[in-house]
């Protein structure tokens, strides 16, 4: 894995580390949730199918 590939990786875990505690905070519904972990994953060049999702 090159460093741009792992900075990308890093960038969408730490985005969606605080996502994800808004929707256990129940600030944001689950809908929300899902399209936000799109947009950032398309952001950061994330595969629909990647394991990291």
């Amino acid at each position: 894995m090159n460093s741009d590939t792992f900075n990308a990786l890093f960038r969408y875990q730490l985005v969606m580390t605080w996502v994800r505690s808004l929707l256990k905070r129940s600030l944001i519904t689950k809908a929300e949730y899902a399209k936000i972990d799109t947009r950032i994953a398309q952001k950061y060049g994330i595969s629909s199918c990647s394991i990291f999702r």
